[in-house]
């Protein structure tokens, strides 16, 4: 892909960072675009056994919210798409909410558990796997999943095509404001360089291609014939299952993970009255766009 030019308002992209793929900054928009490539081997350096029980409680609070401000934004049955459904949490969470929706994965890893749950799972790459819905659907979802997406620009132009009229298009997404950003950013001014590759997934089969703010985020959809109808806060830090979250990493040690833990939870005031590490986003479709 060409990385000389901002996806989202088109400007000149400049090499910020050297890591093991390169991360570019949009001077005009705050945009940061990374180099990396996806596996499709699907091997990397994440144990994904090991993430689930440290993400798990963590998600399953953020979905509740989600679901809340879905169901208070659009009265009714509700039936929509999830696209990157992984261990199947959001599907699950829907389905004791009794809100209906399918989800796109293209990883057949948790199969067995998908079927085990009864979860409407297909399995492939959106949006060449993408089952309609006449009429389009109540509700579009990413969970973590749209900053790992390269061709940013022709997935919100599909997602116009498979989204109802008044339907809400939701990104749940890491910002490149918040707190454990800026705190890996300065560490690799010291030379420290672990925490930012952390950040984005260069060890990882499915490492991120951007990095977004509030700001760029409103200004790639707008420019698709979205409005922005609501932004909210979600949680990112759960003490109690950090150190399982960070031995999902293969390269992390138990020592560290422990050390790394006791200072969050030193740290945890400031990091709770600081900028959000993830927003979510609801975008509804402007009329006759």
């Amino acid at each position: 892909m060409d990385h000389s030019t901002c996806p989202v308002c088109g400007s000149p992209l400049k090499v910020l960072f050297k890591l093991r793929f390169n991360v570019y900054k949009c001077d005009n928009c705050g945009l940061l675009n990374s180099d990396a490539q996806f596996e499709h081997s699907f091997e990397s350096a994440l144990e994904a056994g090991a993430r689930d029980p440290g993400l798990k409680a963590l998600r399953l609070q953020n979905f509740i919210t989600i679901i809340a401000k879905l169901k208070a934004a659009k009265k009714g049955d509700l039936n929509g798409l999830e696209i990157g459904s992984g261990n199947g949490w959001w599907l699950e969470t829907c389905q004791s909410q009794k809100v209906g929706c399918i989800g796109i994965e293209p990883e057949h890893v948790y199969e067995d558990y998908h079927q085990e749950k009864k979860l409407d799972v297909i399995y492939g790459f959106y949006p060449d796997v993408s089952p309609k819905k006449e009429g389009g659907y109540d509700f579009i979802i990413f969970n973590d999943v749209f900053e790992h997406i390269p061709d940013i620009n022709s997935l919100v132009e599909s997602l116009k095509q498979d989204l109802g009229d008044d339907g809400i298009l939701i990104i749940n997404i890491p910002m490149s404001t918040g707190f454990f950003y800026r705190i890996a950013t300065l560490l690799h001014k010291f030379g420290m360089n672990g925490p930012l590759t952390r950040m984005w997934q260069f060890n990882f089969h499915s490492p991120h291609m951007n990095y977004f703010n509030e700001s760029n985020m409103k200004v790639l959809l707008e420019k698709h014939g979205f409005n922005c109808a609501e932004v909210f806060k979600l949680k990112s830090l759960d003490i109690q299952s950090t150190k399982d979250r960070m031995l999902a990493d293969k390269n992390m040690s138990k020592w560290k993970a422990s050390l790394m833990t006791s200072a969050l939870k030193v740290m945890k005031p400031a990091i709770d009255s600081s900028e959000p590490d993830i927003k979510a986003f609801f975008f509804k479709k402007r009329p006759g766009k």
